[in-house]
């Protein structure tokens, strides 16, 4: 008699991560934000003024000779070694623009390349709903990753920065991505979660510097979970030591090929706070002219002022500024709900859930980092706080339901109340409605006739004449300054200068702007944009002067010709 042992192997399903459910709700996330942002697109009159810097890096990349001054042969390395900018953004519009080649004219090459700034920046921003409702899901569940990313697409600030051309969509993109790894790391600790958190932080720090705070972020998390003895020892260094590789993989390349953490200016601001903020140079402008934010008004933006708030602490006023710029950006309602969900989740967060500590830690970090900056520079810009708006959206999400239970624990309140389970709902559609109309407007409309006067200054200036710009999108529309900030050399026959007129002065002093105020004064206009625009109402006015005129307004005017430049 005789036994035969054996078994059949069972096929066992792989874990599902996402559902109908998911797919539902994340198809009508990314339509939402496919009309919002292909709207604003197609509504932009021209992209912002930062997006010049990105697309002339990316013109380098196709064309590194075009843009060489020395005599050696560059490469596209060598592009990257010296752009001011990491790669990971200029490589994308790079990409962008050479798909989008065969939609354009032979000569289209300076809106070609902006309008690929401002498209990666949008493909970005619709791609950004995924990990975003993903991030959600995880801590709170499959509604609050769906509201906290629409929150986030339809507030104005995020959705204009992300549809122009500047490199908020592709950094939050990424950004979003290392925080999804490291909340699931944190959530799931593993090797392979924590090595994975590193790429996607590296990945981030090459399109902007402010990347490394995830890995900052998810180093604070563990350090945590070692000191309160939840991980062991060996464990706790072992993540730590996967979440360096990961991170090292990527971003050191970039950081031996420079030699430095970064080429931007921002790194030299970390240090202590002096008695008086250094310029900021503004990005996207020629650099030969050293164009800088001193004091005044600053649209979207707040400025430090020496006359102004010489009386005031410095570090005092960057509280109060960040503040200012924060709540504007979150539309003032999303910062109360925040405020309010990460209190309904208090005892999830002092379980603690790891995850979310992941979140709170990086918030913290990057508004300290924010805070310290605006004192150090003397300048905060709602741009800043992209990052820490995107975070509270989704805290946001997760007080709507506890706010609406607690709305119909009212006794007035809650006999107003017909469908109770939609309620949350409710709340959530009408703060949509009321930030749309606001995220809606064209962008840059005002500035339209930049692009007219560039075109036409491209058919009428002579080879050797010089071009002043202060706002430098008719020399970028002229083609003068494509592969190099602008160069004024030799003896020109004309001298050329773009001014607003009717608009008084333009949102930041810059040099070049008094400069080219005084070389247009009580003269007449050469072009006009609008033609039809009243003698004294707003347009965009082009001037000719000869190089003897110039002359005698530089000797005239010896204090607004201090610094290099024309």
């Amino acid at each position: 008699m005789s036994a035969e042992v054996g078994g059949r192997l069972e096929a066992i399903q792989p874990r599902r991560s996402l559902f109908l459910k998911d797919y539902w709700r994340i198809g009508f996330l990314i339509a939402v934000a496919i009309a919002i942002h292909g709207w604003l697109v197609a509504n932009t009159a021209l992209p912002a003024r930062d997006s010049i810097g990105f697309a002339r890096i990316a013109n380098n990349l196709s064309y590194p000779a075009m843009g060489n001054t020395s005599e050696q042969p560059r490469t596209r390395i060598d592009v990257v070694r010296e752009a001011q900018h990491p790669p990971g953004h200029p490589i994308m519009i790079w990409m962008t623009a050479k798909a989008l080649k065969p939609c354009f004219g032979p000569s289209s090459d300076p809106d070609r390349t902006l309008f690929a700034t401002q498209l990666c920046n949008a493909v970005a921003a619709v791609l950004l709903v995924v990990p975003l409702y993903l991030i959600g899901r995880i801590l709170f569940g499959r509604n609050v990753g769906f509201a906290g990313a629409l929150l986030f697409q339809v507030l104005p600030v995020p959705a204009r920065v992300t549809s122009d051309g500047l490199s908020e969509g592709v950094y939050l993109l990424v950004m979003a991505v290392a925080i999804l790894m490291g909340v699931r790391a944190a959530r799931r600790p593993g090797i392979g979660g924590f090595l994975l958190c590193g790429l996607a932080t590296g990945a981030s720090y090459l399109v902007r510097p402010e990347g490394l705070l995830v890995g900052f972020a998810v180093t604070t998390v563990i350090l945590l979970a070692w000191v309160s003895r939840r991980w062991s020892r060996a464990d706790s260094l072992g993540r730590l030591t996967a979440l360096a590789v990961g991170l090292g993989l990527v971003a050191a390349p970039y950081m031996i090929l420079i030699g430095k953490i970064s080429n931007k200016t921002t790194p030299q601001y970390l240090m202590p706070i002096g008695d008086s903020p250094k310029p900021l140079i503004l990005h996207g402008q020629p650099e030969s002219s050293r164009r800088t934010v001193t004091a005044g008004p600053v649209l979207f933006a707040v400025t430090w002022s020496g006359e102004r708030d010489s009386g005031k602490n410095r570090a005092l006023w960057a509280v109060s500024a960040v503040w200012q710029e924060m709540i504007k950006s979150m539309y003032y309602v999303v910062g109360a709900l925040a405020a309010i969900g990460v209190i309904a989740h208090r005892r999830q967060i002092l379980a603690p859930d790891r995850g979310v500590w992941v979140l709170l830690a990086l918030g913290f970090l990057n508004l300290v980092l924010v805070v310290y900056l605006a004192a150090r520079v003397g300048y905060i810009s709602e741009r800043h706080t992209v990052l820490f708006v995107m975070l509270s959206c989704i805290f946001a999400a997760a007080a709507l339901e506890p706010l609406a239970l607690f709305m119909q624990s009212l006794p007035i309140v809650g006999k107003l109340v017909v469908w109770p389970k939609a309620a949350p709902g409710g709340i959530l559609l009408a703060v949509v409605v009321a930030a749309l109309p606001v995220t809606l407007k064209p962008l840059h409309t005002h500035r339209e006739g930049h692009k007219h006067a560039g075109r036409w200054l491209a058919d009428n200036m002579a080879a050797n004449d010089w071009l002043i710009d202060p706002l430098a999108w008719g020399e970028w529309y002229a083609g003068r300054t494509l592969y190099n900030p602008p160069v004024f050399h030799g003896k020109p026959d004309h001298v050329w200068v773009i001014t607003e007129r009717g608009k008084g002065s333009p949102h930041s002093r810059l040099p070049q702007w008094e400069r080219a105020m005084k070389l247009t004064e009580g003269r007449l206009s050469i072009y006009r944009w609008p033609e039809d625009a009243p003698a004294e109402g707003p347009a965009v006015v082009v001037h000719r002067l000869t190089y003897a005129d110039y002359l005698l307004v530089r000797t005239a005017n010896p204090a607004s010709f201090e610094e290099k430049g024309p």
